[in-house]
Order: C-alpha cells, then structure tokens, then sequence
C-alpha cells in the first residue's frame, strides 16, 4: 500500500510493450463498483475471494504487466498463482514513505480507522514477510520516480529472465 505498483506498474507496460493489468481495476469492473463499495458493503472476505478469481483469470495470459493490492499476498494460494504467472517483484519503500502515499488518496479501506497509523504497521507487519517469501526480487522506491522505479523492475527482472 503506497509503494506505487499501479503507477509504476503502467510505466513498465509502456516500456515492455506488455499490457498492464491491475487486480483492483479487475474486481472493480467485475462488480460494477468500487474497491471502497465492496469492503463497505460486502466485506474483506468478498473482496479477497474476487481478488483470487481475477489472479486465477491470468495464469497462462503472456505479454502482462500485472499490480496487485497490498493484501493479495495473504492468501498461501494467491502468492503460489503470482509464481506461476511470472517473476514476481517486490516494489517497496521506507514505511514512513509508504504510509504518507498510502494517506494521499483518502480510498484505502483498511485505513479507514480511529488510527490509520497503527493499522497501517500491523498491516505492513503482517504483509512484509510474505512480500519477502513471495518475491523474487525487491526494489526500494523510497527516492525513486515512477519512472526511475520502472526502469529499475524491468532490468532486474529480465536479469533474472535470462537465468531461466
């Protein structure tokens, strides 16, 4: 939450060629309504079940670039798909930086608390390990650009390609 995987995530598409993809914008369309909406109304669970099926949806799909939300990760499924769709990355920044992106945008629901601070290092405490078990490798966006973030996913990631 707050690393930029959507906005990054569109500046690699655009350097790779490859279609960008982003989960959230998959569970959102398949419901007709927002992120907030489905939390609000149905409930994290819901939200986590549509959250799997879109993942599902793209194993085997070649030539994507896919962003995913924060909490993806929590599911021991989710994170075995994520391999098999491709090199996963970790986009990841200083949690002071990550919680004041996180914070500009007022649309995340699980800040949406008493204390948005605390809830945001459980939530990073809780997420961080996974991130680290999941990815294949992990880039520090703290002082990066978009830009400057993008360019550093795609030459790490087609390092670790040519190993293959």
């Amino acid at each position: 939450m707050g690393c930029g995987k959507s906005s990054v995530g569109r500046r690699l598409s655009g350097l790779t060629g490859h279609r960008f993809v982003d989960t959230d914008e998959l569970v959102a369309q398949a419901e007709g309504r927002s992120i907030a909406e489905i939390f609000s109304r149905s409930g994290e669970d819901y939200f986590r079940e549509l959250e799997q099926q879109s993942l599902e949806n793209l194993v085997g799909v070649c030539g994507i670039v896919v962003s995913t939300g924060g909490g993806l990760v929590l599911r021991p499924a989710n994170r075995q798909i994520l391999k098999r769709i491709g090199i996963v990355a970790w986009l990841d920044a200083s949690p002071d930086v990550l919680f004041e992106r996180a914070m500009r945008s007022g649309k995340r629901p699980l800040l949406q608390t008493e204390d948005p601070r605390r809830t945001f290092e459980e939530l990073l405490g809780v997420r961080r390990g996974l991130y680290e078990d999941t990815a294949d490798f992990r880039i520090d966006s703290s002082g990066l650009s978009h830009d400057e973030a993008a360019q550093m996913l795609l030459e790490e990631a087609l390092r670790r390609h040519r190993r293959f």
